[in-house]
């Protein structure tokens, strides 16, 4: 029960932080991991509201919501946009974390999500 009330309670926190994206076009929507998957990352400017389940090394984290499973790849490209999963501002396991944008690995398939954009880290409520 406590874990359902600070899971909602965040992403009402989420949502207010985020209003400032509902300005003249389309504000960005929150989509799940299913949806993601069905559209092969084709979401336009989305989000999703993931809980981090498993940390395997530095670059990679296993992440769920209530549709499935995925493993995040911490992200290629410009430095800033990588996370070191086990480093000081890493989201610990049980984390929630808000990410926009993934891009779908077609070599990976269903299995990998990568280049997306942290926009917030949520401890874990317990």
């Amino acid at each position: 029960m406590k874990k359902s009330i600070a899971l909602a309670l965040s992403i009402v926190l989420v949502l207010a932080s985020l209003s400032c994206f509902t300005q003249a076009e389309e504000a960005p929507k929150f989509v799940s991991i299913q949806e993601w998957l069905d559209a092969k990352g084709e979401c336009g400017d989305c989000m999703l509201l993931l809980k981090i389940t498993q940390i395997l090394n530095p670059v990679l984290a296993v992440a769920a919501d209530d549709t499935g499973t995925i493993n995040l790849f911490s992200g290629t490209g410009e430095d800033s946009m990588v996370i070191n999963f086990m480093g000081n501002d890493c989201p610990p396991n049980g984390a929630i974390i808000v990410i926009a944008n993934p891009r779908y690995n077609e070599y990976e398939g269903t299995i990998e999500m990568a280049d997306w954009t942290l926009l917030r880290i949520i401890p874990d409520i317990v």
